[in-house]
């Protein structure tokens, strides 16, 4: 058995612990002094700091199990007891911060947040009355702790949180139009992989800490995710940035399915006298423009499949749209100065603001993967169209 492998364990079990303590620390005090946190990184923090609690019991666990502080029977229910309640509450709190981090705000409403809860609760309870129903865990009369009946419960009840998360992102990432949620669905349900993977396999072998490495590297994963939001959107809009369009564009441009009956075609637009709107109204109102505008693109990708928005600078933007219907653009663009004709009455904002739109399809053998040419032609479509506007 590869228990029996491990040898004097303990300094090993807790060495591989501490580390991933201190991996933690170090990403909790990067989040917690991070500049305009959002709420999700708060959250994440917590996250971070009851995962690093669970580790330390692990530890204390360990220096009871391996003999080095005296088992005695209290002793080892304590360490026993405390271990899964920290389990559980990992598991609860982990999957409560990834399905916050999906954007999805019916998981704070107190009843969802009540009833999603009733498991973990349910479980709490079952830990920390073992000593009197001894059907998890208990002591036997040699002194050693045994696995009861429902054993295989206690452990369902704290994975299946992290177990269902998963499915159910999986699912969402199935029926998700767009590229945004689909990839963050498809990371929600990876996410469980490390640390549900390898915690089972501790369940096996409980004298080698697999668990606190999946359990590191599944969230170090998800601050790495949170450095790329910070690299590839725009602060204001949220929205993708010119760095993410040109990584998006080049990798579409490259691929074979470029050509074809799937046409790739790029939109770009501007706001109307935005310039005046700055000047009459403020910098600020200004910037209110501009996450309007945001809000209404974001709503019009997210009703096709294969939409694309970033925000290309200043109060640009593109849309890059992946169809074999010609007419599809031409729908999108009515969209766009429908949802903005509405926005700005939902919003009450102090004036009037339209868009000009411009947009060109790729042809792969002329454009020969030049994203500037492409933007140009596009461009110049625009500003015919707002001479229109002028005009008018």
């Amino acid at each position: 058995m590869i228990n029996d492998l491990v040898g004097d364990y303990a300094f090993y079990y807790i060495e591989a612990n501490a580390f991933c303590v201190l991996i933690l620390l170090i990403l909790y005090f990067k989040t917690s002094h991070s500049v305009d946190r959002q709420r999700r990184q708060m959250f994440f923090g917590n996250t971070l700091a009851t995962a690093m609690f669970y580790l330390m019991t692990d530890m204390f666990w360990v220096l009871v199990d391996s003999g080095k502080i005296n088992p005695t029977p209290f002793l080892l229910y304590l360490t026993n007891m405390v271990y899964y309640l920290a389990a559980s509450c990992i598991s609860y709190v982990v999957s409560y911060f990834m399905v916050l981090y999906e954007g999805n705000k019916k998981i704070e409403e107190p009843r969802v947040r009540f009833l999603t809860a009733v498991p973990f609760i349910l479980n709490v309870a079952a830990i920390m009355t073992t000593p009197l129903h001894k059907m998890y865990i208990y002591v036997d009369g040699n002194g050693e702790l045994v696995t009861a009946p429902l054993y295989p419960l206690l452990v369902l009840l704290i994975i299946i949180y992290p177990i269902v998360v998963a499915i159910r992102a999986i699912y969402l990432a199935v029926l998700a139009e767009n590229y945004a949620k689909r990839n963050m669905y498809k990371a929600i349900g990876f996410f469980p992989v490390f640390p549900v993977g390898l915690g089972i396999m501790q369940v096996f072998h409980t004298r080698i800490p697999f668990l606190c490495f999946g359990l590191t590297i599944a969230l170090l994963l998800i601050y790495i995710d949170f450095t790329d939001d910070l690299v590839s959107l725009d602060p204001l809009t949220k929205l993708n940035n010119r760095n993410e369009l040109y990584r998006f564009m080049s990798a579409k441009m490259n691929s074979s399915k470029a050509s074809g009956a799937l046409g790739l075609y790029l939109m770009i637009m501007d706001i109307d006298s935005f310039k005046k709107i700055n000047d009459t109204y403020g910098h600020n109102e200004g910037d209110r423009a501009l996450k309007v505008l945001a809000k209404v693109l974001k709503r019009v990708c997210s009703h096709g499949p294969n939409r694309f928005v970033a925000r290309f600078g200043g109060d640009e933007f593109i849309v890059v749209v992946e169809t074999s219907d010609k007419h599809e653009v031409e729908r999108i663009s009515d969209e766009i100065h429908s949802f903005l004709d509405k926005a700005i009455i939902a919003e009450q904002l102090s004036f009037k603001m339209d868009v000009s739109i411009g947009w060109t399809r790729y042809i792969k053998n002329t454009d020969k993967g030049s994203i500037g040419g492409l933007i140009e032609r596009a461009d110049a479509m625009l500003y015919e169209e707002k001479k229109q506007n002028i005009a008018k």
